[in-house]
Formats: structure tokens, sequence, C-alpha cells
């Protein structure tokens, strides 16, 4: 594609035709009175005097940013010849600045504006009547979009206080929600109701409760034999009683019992004459006392528990 090529330098000539030398050009917002600069070069780096001075014939050079200007051309004595408002240039060589209201009206499958940015340049930037805007809506070369910076990092940055609106904006006031940061975000209030407590998920009504903080049960320490609470371990025996005769041989004698050794349940024996075994043999009962007695080990086999767990602090914020 070509263009025509615009006047490289800019020309002004008097009523009757002649270079309109020492003729002063002002420079001006669209629509008001405040002045606007404009540039030596294409570089923008160093504006033009502002009222910009015509030289020997008439010319000057003229370098508009991205604005919409005023002209206002007077003569050498500050007489006024005309004055001209809305005045854009191209930002680019065949790139046209365009003013007023743009509607563009399609009904295709194709995208309705398509823009190809092969080189470094942003692909799009708006921005308001200060030229260059350092806040402007861009998307860079590499599609990533910045709102309120020209300088975006990442897919989406916001410049701060980064404000949202929209279906976030419409939340309920005093609605609660986390955050992973120290302070709330604009529109949001911290609340400092609860500190230093874990979070439950329930299925129920919600509430709190417990009485320990969070970095008091989970601390870094292990469990020893000295955290473990005052307790007892207990066991029991069988007990068997055991049972026999006593023959009593010889004369005759009264069998007595034996505490804690034996205890007589029958009656006492009449002796045989010949020294052989008597007649009615007592049965006793042995029920002696004892004990059994054992040891538990006081450590365990197991690897020591430390509760120092990893977290992540956040903090509740209400909806302003």
């Amino acid at each position: 594609m070509a263009v025509l090529t615009p006047s490289p330098k800019t020309a002004f000539v008097d009523a009757a035709g002649e270079p309109l030398v020492g003729g002063q050009l002002y420079t001006y917002i669209a629509g008001t009175t405040t002045l606007q600069a404009t540039y030596t070069d294409s570089t923008a780096a160093t504006a033009n005097t502002n009222p910009i001075i015509l030289d020997s014939r008439g010319e000057a050079n003229v370098w508009l940013g991205g604005a919409i200007y005023k002209f206002v051309l007077k003569d050498a004595d500050g007489a006024l010849i005309w004055t001209v408002d809305n005045i854009s240039a191209p930002t680019a060589a065949v790139s046209p600045v365009l003013s007023g209201n743009v509607t563009i009206d399609s009904n295709t499958s194709s995208p309705a504006l398509q823009i190809t940015q092969t080189g470094t340049g942003a692909a799009l930037r708006v921005q308001d009547s200060a030229d260059p805007d350092v806040t402007p809506f861009i998307v860079d070369n590499s599609g990533n979009v910045g709102i309120g910076t020209a300088t975006p990092s990442s897919a989406l940055e916001i410049a701060s206080p980064g404000v949202f609106t929209g279906a976030w904006a419409y939340l309920p006031t005093g609605t609660a929600m986390l955050f992973v940061q120290t302070s709330a975000p604009t529109g949001w209030t911290k609340s400092t109701t609860h500190d230093n407590k874990a979070l439950r998920v329930v299925s129920g009504s919600a509430s709190s409760g417990g009485t320990t903080g969070f970095t008091s049960v989970f601390t870094s320490r292990t469990i020893t034999t000295a955290n473990m609470p005052s307790h007892t371990h207990t066991g029991t025996t069988d007990s068997t009683s055991l049972t026999g005769n006593l023959v009593q041989q010889g004369n005759r004698a009264s069998i007595q019992s034996i505490t804690g050794i034996f205890s007589s349940t029958g009656t006492t024996g009449q002796a045989a004459a010949d020294g052989g075994a008597g007649s009615n043999p007592t049965t006793i009962t042995l029920n002696a006392t004892h004990t059994h007695t054992f040891t538990t080990a006081s450590t365990g086999s197991g690897t020591a528990m430390d509760f120092a767990v990893q977290y992540v602090d956040v903090i509740i914020a209400t909806k302003d």
C-alpha cells in the first residue's frame, strides 16, 4: 500500500501569498486554550517553542503527537490570521489518526478489527489527551494487556489501586473473603475479630470455637515421655484352687486349717491300729495367696513427631 507523502515542512503564507516570515503558530489541546506541545522531529525528544516562530520562508518543523490539537496562526505582530480546531496527524506512515466518533460496521465471519503487529511497538494503545500518556490502556506486541501502565509484564497487569467493577463490584456489602496479603484491597475492610486460628470447612452453620491458638498447638516440638499424661496399666492372673487328700497315719489326730495355705473340707479320720491307712480321709483346698509383677518399656519404637506444620497466612476482609 502506498500513500501520498505529507508536506515535509509546514509552510504558511500571508494574504498576498508571500511567506509568513516571523509568523506565530500556537498549538493547544483541541477545544481549549491549554497549550499542547509539538516536536522538532519524529523522536518527540525536543518540543517546539509555543508559539512556533516561522523562519524566513514562513516554514517550521511541526511534528504532532497522537493527541488532537487546535492551531491558532498569527502574523509577526500578533494579529490573528485564522484558528482551526480538531487537528490530528498520522502516528505512522500509513496509519491515520482518526478524530471524532469511529464506527466499525461488519457482518462477516472475520474479525471486525484485526491488528497485526510485527514490530516492537504496541499492537493497541488507548490514551487520554496527554501525549504520551503514561497510564494508557495498552496491548503490547506479545499480547500482554496493561491498564494504567504502558509496560505490562504479565498477561494482565492493572496499575494500583486496581479497583474492580462489574460483577465483582456487585458483591453485597459485608461479604467476607480470604486474601493472601497483609492489607485489605481497596473497597474492603480487614477484619481483626479472628487471629491465629485454623479454618474448618462445614456443611452446616458457620461459627467459631476452640480455646488454644494455632501456633500454640502447631509449634516446633516433639512428643516425649514427659508430655504423656499420668496413667496406669492393669493386668489379671488366673486363680485356680488345688485339691487333694491328706491322710493321717498313726494315732487319731485333728486336722486343722492353716491360714493362707489350706482349709479342711472333710472330717477328722480314724487311724488304723496297725499303722495302716485310717478311715475318713480329710479333703483340703490349697489357697496360698501370691502376686505376679510385670513392667512396660518407658520409650516407644516409633519416630518422634514434629508439629511445626507449614502454613500460609491469610486475612479476612469484608466488602464495604
